[in-house]
């Protein structure tokens, strides 16, 4: 798998941190590792399933375009692949709680939404007739 590049003026990137370890098996865009440039640090997503073999260490200043790590897609998922993965790509454990936190936020933020909605409006001051009268004066000058 190579760097890619995170920006158009940007040549080289810093391995930050590895998310995995060398002979894991990955899911296809999972995040693998972190990589710092001069702008930002960014997520590195596998970019197929299969079992990982890391080719730089952290700390290694790479090329944009490098080889870092290689993906063997013949590789068969173990049985007991890492929790983390499955659920990092929507996988089935885990998932029906995730939506159903998504559900509860959905919920509580419509209901702070139509609490708002409800709340009493502040009271708009009223024209007096002076007001009324000095507008057209204040527009001739």
């Amino acid at each position: 798998m190579k760097v890619p590049s995170p920006g158009e003026s940007i040549t080289e990137v810093e391995i930050a941190e590895w998310l995995v370890e060398d002979g894991d098996y990955v899911e296809k865009d999972q995040a693998i590792a972190e990589v710092d440039s001069d702008k930002a640090t960014l997520e590195l997503p596998a970019e197929a399933s299969g079992t990982i073999t890391l080719k730089a260490e952290v700390g290694d200043a790479v090329a944009v375009g490098a080889v870092v790590c290689l993906i063997d897609t013949g590789a068969e998922k173990p049985d007991g692949a890492s929790k983390a993965a499955s659920t990092a790509t929507g996988g089935d454990e885990g998932s029906s709680s995730n939506a159903e936190k998504d559900l509860d936020k959905q919920k509580a933020n419509k209901d702070k939404k139509e609490d708002s909605e409800k709340a009493p409006q502040p009271a708009q001051a009223k024209e007096t007739y002076a007001s009324v009268l000095l507008l057209p004066l204040l527009r001739k000058f």
